[in-house]
């Protein structure tokens, strides 16, 4: 004899329906899911680091992930900036050696009367202060030199900001 007190089967919703609310349409989903196998150790690790920061699982992965691409691309671009720097350095110390220019100050000098102002920003891409030497890095400010005839292959000129001090 059927126990009166059990469930009829017959009165089961489907499971779509039992978790409590209708999935969305395949358009209006925002994210997307992505599984992955972990050790165990790392699982742990992951759920303290979530549970110090007040976070779920979830959004602290994709917090590391989005932050790991972004230092990557930084990385990328500041070694990129940092080829150039180094080209445009061998090739005026190349043409000091044949004697295609008096010196490095004589150029530095004919970029420095070019610029017709100066324009404090800060400064994204390493580059080098044209007076001093001194290494400008990504966030710090600093002043790039403003030039109408600045011509695409021509260095940007830039000024830290002792040496605009002292201008």
């Amino acid at each position: 004899m059927p126990d009166p007190e059990a469930p009829d089967k017959s009165d089961r919703k489907p499971a779509a329906r039992r978790r409590g609310r209708k999935p969305a349409a395949a358009d209006e989903r925002k994210d997307r899911v992505i599984q992955a196998r972990v050790p165990e150790d790392l699982e742990a690790t992951l759920k303290q680091a979530a549970e110090k920061r007040r976070m779920s699982v979830s959004h602290l992965i994709r917090n590391v992930l989005e932050d790991t691409f972004t230092l990557v691309d930084n990385i990328v671009a500041d070694s990129s900036a940092l080829v150039e720097q180094v080209s445009r350095d061998a090739k005026r110390v190349a043409a000091s050696v044949r004697g295609e220019c008096d010196s490095p100050k004589t150029n530095a000098e004919a970029l420095l009367d070019s610029v017709d102002a100066w324009q404090d920003v800060i400064v994204n891409k390493p580059g080098q202060c044209i007076e001093c030497g001194k290494g400008l890095k990504r966030g710090q400010r600093a002043y790039r030199g403003l030039s109408p005839l600045q011509q695409p292959d021509t260095p940007a000129v830039w000024l830290c900001t002792d040496c605009l001090e002292q201008m």
